[in-house]
């Protein structure tokens, strides 16, 4: 049962009850980052709630106290002081609490008249209310300062706006009623604080160790791999644990309209595309711009976050020219990705078709219980005007298929193909895969640099260091 009790507003004032909606039922799970106590609460209506529980003041001495804290007036003696202290000087305002727990993913709010709701690691894949409240002064306010976070300004004339705050986190806003009906609103999506690596996607059962030694192949070789899916299906993620695999000598470049890649590797580049202010004289860079400015940085990979028009054909003449290449598309199937690819806006020609190495379906499968998983269901090659499927998820045994490297080298076209391309002189390319699979099973959850050393050592093990 939610209760909500309206007060008039007061600043800095720290009643409970005035920011908080007091929420009862079973509670499912709790837990505390001082001095905060959060809790997944299931009250009668049936949809979890997240409770957030701020440290109140003792009385009216620490009330006072804490309002000529967050003013600036007065300095913290303890936990709780320096907590709101924190929370005065971020400009998060009522939602701090939100931005620092590290189980929430997203942050939502449709407008004034809405909850703000948020989705959370405990009860993946859905959107879950919170008991936080904001008034429409403070969402109109908080939209503002979202805004100046990420180097955007939002007015009349530019009534929305999204970007990246220094803190990592990307923000997406509209002001007012000007584009959205219901006022001012807001997403915050937080980013991993360490980046995905193919250890996780393994330990996740996204794909199997021999998917994932099959790719490393096709990376190693400068191939262009598309990673698709629907939106929130984790293309992204996908994408970043394959850059993890690309040789650490190589050098890199990134392009993105909102920087979320992040590799260890120590010759990284990363570009992000530039939007032409209103009524401004600054001149737009856009993915196609800085495509044809990577193509002259002597890089041998390029990778582009997502591709939804015309750079798709650059990006195509980067993998035509020798440059390792990776991408994600919004597509349903391989199928639906190559009709895509071939109208409007993009119109790829087929000869450009060609060039695609392979596409990586990855879809989120919803599961009992309100969750999901998410899962690679096929790996599926471009050869001349056909399409072979390589690898496909069974859902009903939740496995894949092929299981051994030979069944793999006997379907596979574009792994020999790269293979010959590297012109690797030992080993037979089964038991490559099979080496490498095993590499990177035991990789399964390792931290990010661990697995980064283990693909540099692997990488120096096979190759040596040169001598000049």
């Amino acid at each position: 049962m939610l209760r909500v009790k309206v007060q008039k507003k007061r600043s800095h004032d720290f009643r409970r009850e005035e920011r908080y909606v007091r929420v009862e039922g079973q509670i499912l799970a709790a837990y505390k980052i001082p001095p905060v106590r959060y809790s997944i609460v299931l009250p009668d209506t049936g949809s979890p709630v997240l409770v957030v529980e701020e440290p109140g003041p003792e009385d009216e001495d620490q009330a006072r106290r804490l309002r000529e804290i967050m003013a600036g007036l007065e300095e913290p003696r303890n936990e709780v002081e320096k907590y709101y202290a924190m929370k005065a000087k971020s400009g998060y305002g009522p939602i701090y609490p939100l931005m620092r727990d590290p189980h929430i993913e997203e942050i939502a709010l449709s407008g004034p008249s809405r909850k703000i709701a948020v989705m959370h690691k405990l009860v993946p894949s859905r959107w879950i209310e919170s008991n936080v409240r904001m008034t429409e002064e403070e969402i109109d306010g908080l939209a503002m300062q979202l805004a100046r976070k990420a180097g955007r300004m939002l007015s009349i004339a530019s009534p929305y706006a999204e970007g990246l705050t220094l803190d990592g986190y990307r923000i997406s806003v509209t002001m007012s009623k000007e584009v959205s009906r219901f006022g001012s609103s807001f997403v915050v999506r937080k980013y991993p604080e360490k980046p995905l690596t193919i250890g996780d996607l393994i330990a996740s059962r996204v794909l199997s160790p021999l998917m994932g030694a099959y790719l490393w192949i096709l990376v190693e070789s400068q191939a262009f791999l598309v990673i698709i899916g629907n939106m929130g299906a984790g293309k992204t993620s996908v994408l970043q644990s394959l850059a993890g695999l690309i040789p650490p000598y190589n050098r890199v470049i990134t392009i993105e309209d909102t920087p979320e890649l992040s590799l260890l590797n120590e010759y990284w580049d990363s570009l992000v595309t530039r939007p032409k202010p209103p009524g401004e004289e600054i001149e737009e860079i856009s993915l196609e711009d800085l495509i044809r400015f990577a193509l002259r940085r002597r890089a041998e990979y390029v990778i582009v976050g997502e591709v939804r028009g015309r750079e798709t054909r650059l990006l195509a003449q980067a993998a035509a020219s020798g440059h390792g290449s990776m991408t994600t598309f919004h597509a349903d199937s391989p199928e639906g990705a190559i009709l895509r690819l071939s109208l409007d806006p993009i119109n790829l020609p087929p000869l450009f078709l060609k060039l695609v190495t392979a596409f990586a379906h990855v879809r989120r499968i919803p599961v009992y219980g309100g969750k999901a998983k998410r899962r690679i269901v096929s790996i599926t090659e471009v050869v001349g005007d056909d399409l072979l499927e390589v690898f496909k998820w069974d859902p009903h045994l939740d496995s894949f298929a092929p299981k051994e490297p030979g069944e793999v080298v006997d379907a596979s076209v574009k792994l020999r193909e790269a293979w010959e391309r590297l012109g690797v002189p030992h080993h037979d390319l089964a038991r490559e895969l099979g080496e490498r699979a095993e590499v990177l099973e035991k990789l399964a959850g390792a931290e990010p640099e661990k697995v980064y050393e283990a693909v540099r050592g692997f990488y120096l093990s096979r190759y040596g260091v040169p001598r000049p």
